[in-house]
């Protein structure tokens, strides 16, 4: 594919692609997040790996479009949409949430008989035959709900104080965490992908013992990074998660 040719979906947040990249990492947003928070990667990954951020429904340019809230209305849209760039090797790299949504979809793929991620790349989220400990907040009052994203530590303040800026991201958000908090994973295939899990030492959910479970969802290596920091300890250990990747995808 040459980089003049494009792929127009409303799920890739850039249409146009590396011509000489060997490896398309699809990067998957945590709950509340969008293709924006991996607008750095490209200037800081190897041109060799062409990133590509997901854009879901309900955020930044599909904000007329309702979220969707369980995994179910997710995978087959998407699946669809990133068949065309499976022409050669891929990853997916999901936060969270975004987590989820990668793990779903990379055994959708495998399931259709499609090809697999490479590799598999997780960040703070718990093992999939883990159940959640922590209780549910989707359907929480719209002020305890963001007295709770509030704790997670990765929203900036000025949003936290702003009635306007809440009131237009609470539906996509709330859908969100319903997809997080409602979504059971125990019963996925098992890949043949590497993975490699990246947590905060001091994040609560999950705890560190909680990435282990990404043992039992494959079986290839696994390998897991603990960083200090809670939640979002990506915030302050990018470039140090982003040489990882840059080093298992250039091998």
């Amino acid at each position: 594919m040459r980089s003049s040719e494009m792929i127009k979906s409303a799920w890739l947040a850039q249409t146009a692609r590396h011509a000489d990249a060997h490896t398309r990492l699809f990067c998957f947003p945590c709950a509340g997040g969008g293709a924006s928070f991996y607008r750095s990667w490209k200037a800081k990954l190897p041109v060799e790996i062409d990133v590509i951020p997901i854009c879901l429904p309900g955020r930044e340019q599909r904000t007329a479009e309702p979220a969707i809230d369980n995994i179910a209305g997710m995978i087959p849209a998407l699946a669809d949409a990133i068949l065309p760039l499976l022409d050669r090797p891929f990853a997916f790299f999901g936060y969270s949430m975004g987590g989820m949504i990668a793990h779903h979809l990379a055994c959708r793929l495998a399931g259709d008989g499609h090809p697999s991620p490479d590799h598999l790349f997780i960040a703070a989220l718990r093992g999939p035959n883990i159940p959640l400990r922590r209780s549910p907040v989707h359907s929480l009052s719209s002020e305890a709900l963001w007295d709770e994203i509030g704790r997670y530590g990765g929203t900036p303040q000025e949003i936290l104080e702003s009635a306007e800026f809440k009131s237009l991201l609470e539906p996509s958000l709330r859908a969100d965490f319903k997809l997080a908090e409602t979504t059971f994973s125990g019963d996925q295939q098992k890949l043949t992908s590497a993975i490699t899990v990246f947590g905060g030492m001091s994040d609560s959910s999950p705890i560190p013992e909680e990435l282990e479970g990404w043992r039992e969802a494959t079986t290839g290596p696994v390998k897991t990074h603990l960083f200090d920091g809670g939640h979002f300890f990506i915030n302050m250990h990018d470039n140090a998660l982003l040489s990882i990747i840059a080093n298992i995808l250039d091998r």
